[in-house]
């Protein structure tokens, strides 16, 4: 019995481990045509960071309204830290852009010889 409580319990822990499909997913974000890019890293990194501090001012709000019925915090103060994730958004996007602007895509089937 105590076995098979245990089996269980490992079967269960075992399922929410991250699969290959989910490891293979995020490789191929970050790989591009001359192999694993730090740029493309960097990119993912902080659209997922900045994807959940915009849930904060969001987050707030509801809170906020749930119980108070009413909003009284400065909105000019959430349009700050908002416009400063999309400008740190769109830093990182040029930055990528514009580092890759003169990049060789590497295609193998040019190389071969017949």
């Amino acid at each position: 019995m105590l076995k098979k409580v245990k089996r269980q319990k490992q079967d269960y822990l075992c399922k929410n481990k991250p699969t290959k499909n989910t490891m293979n997913f995020f490789q191929k974000l970050i790989g591009n045509n001359t192999g694993v890019s730090s740029k493309n890293f960097f990119l993912v990194a902080v659209t997922i960071i900045g994807c959940l501090l915009l849930l904060v001012p969001a987050v707030t709000l509801t809170v906020e309204v749930i119980f108070s019925h009413t909003i009284a915090t400065s909105l000019e103060g959430f349009a700050a830290y908002i416009a400063s994730i999309g400008t740190l958004f769109a830093t990182v996007g040029i930055t990528k852009a514009w580092s890759e602007k003169y990049e060789i895509p590497y295609n193998p089937e040019e190389n071969q010889e017949n």
